[in-house]
C-alpha cells in the first residue's frame, strides 16, 4: 500500500489543494484548517449551509493567505497588527481565535453574501481531541474533530461502481476532503479494521470511523448537490445509529519534529 493523494484545506470547507507532501505539526498537517469563517454570533460557517465555499480557493504563501474565488479579486490577506481575540464555536468547541482582517471580512462576506468574519488559529491554541477515541494529549485545528482524516481508493472504486450501476456519474476522492488517500491491493473498506499504521517514522492511530454529512454531495467545481450520491452510500454505508460512514478519522502518535508525509510513501498496517 501507499499514499497515493495529499491534501490540505487551509480555509474550512474552501477547496482543497493538492500537495506532494504534509508537513506534520502537533495541530496536524502544517496549515490544515487554520482559517474558518464565522457567522455573527462566533459560529463556524461551511458547506453544510453554504456550498458557494468550495468554491474560494485558499492558499498560503510565507504564512500568509491568499484567497481567490469567481467573479471576485484575488485577495492577499494581510493580518492585522496585534489581532482582536474572538470566540469561534466548531461543533460543542467554543475556543480562542484571532481576528484577521475588516478587509478579508468584507470580501468572504461579498463572495458568500452574507456577513461573516475570517479568524485564524494560533498555534499554541489548545483544542483537544476527544479523549473517548483518541486518549489524552492530542490536539487539532478547525477540522470537525480529528487532525487527520483518511480514505481509501479500494473504498471509493467500491462507491464509483454501485454509482454507475444506478446510471450516475462517478466521484473522486476529493468529494470526500481527506488529507491522504492510501491505495492498493487491499478490498474495499479494510480501514475499517485498521487501528495502527506506521509510514516510515511516522504512527498514525486510526481512531474513530467517520461519519458523512451532505458535503460529499456537492460538486466542488460547480456547488451543485446531488442527494443521489448519498443515497446510494447509505445503502450500504448506514449502520444502526442511522449515521453514513466513508473513512477513517486519523491521529498522529508518533514522529520527530519536522516529518511529513510524501506521495509514494509505504503504509504498513500494524494492527
Amino acid at each position: 500500500m501507499h499514499i497515493s493523494e495529499l491534501a490540505i484545506h487551509p480555509l474550512k470547507s474552501a477547496r482543497r489543494l493538492t500537495v506532494p507532501e504534509l508537513l506534520l505539526t502537533p495541530l496536524g498537517p502544517a496549515w490544515d484548517r487554520r482559517w474558518l469563517l464565522v457567522d455573527g454570533t462566533g459560529r463556524f460557517v461551511t458547506q453544510r449551509t453554504h456550498p458557494r465555499m468550495c468554491l474560494i480557493t485558499a492558499t498560503v504563501a510565507e504564512g500568509r493567505l491568499h484567497l481567490a474565488a469567481p467573479g471576485m479579486p484575488d485577495l492577499e490577506v494581510v493580518p492585522v497588527p496585534a489581532p482582536q481575540s474572538v470566540a469561534a464555536t466548531v461543533w460543542n468547541d467554543t475556543l480562542p481565535a484571532q481576528a484577521v482582517s475588516a478587509q478579508a471580512d468584507a470580501w468572504c462576506s461579498r463572495f458568500l453574501e452574507m456577513p461573516v468574519r475570517l479568524v485564524f488559529m494560533a498555534e499554541e491554541t489548545v483544542r483537544a481531541v476527544d479523549p473517548h477515541y483518541a486518549g489524552p494529549g492530542h490536539r487539532t485545528a478547525f477540522s470537525d474533530g480529528f487532525p487527520l482524516l483518511l480514505v481509501t481508493q479500494p473504498s471509493l472504486d467500491h462507491l464509483n461502481g454501485l454509482l454507475q450501476a444506478e446510471g450516475l456519474p462517478a466521484v473522486d476522492w476529493t468529494r470526500f476532503r481527506p488529507n491522504l488517500v492510501v491505495a492498493g491491493d487491499l478490498p474495499p473498506h479494510a480501514e475499517d479494521g485498521w487501528q495502527r499504521l506506521r509510514v516510515g517514522a511516522v504512527e498514525l492511530g486510526v481512531v474513530k470511523p467517520c461519519s458523512r454529512c451532505v458535503i460529499p454531495s456537492i460538486d466542488p467545481a460547480t456547488a451543485r448537490k446531488d442527494s443521489r450520491l448519498l443515497a446510494v452510500l447509505q445503502r450500504y454505508r448506514a449502520r444502526a445509529d442511522g449515521k453514513t460512514y466513508f473513512g477513517q478519522n486519523v491521529i498522529i502518535r508518533r514522529c520527530a519534529p519536522g516529518t511529513a508525509l510524501h506521495l509514494g510513501d509505504a503504509v504498513e498496517v500494524l494492527e
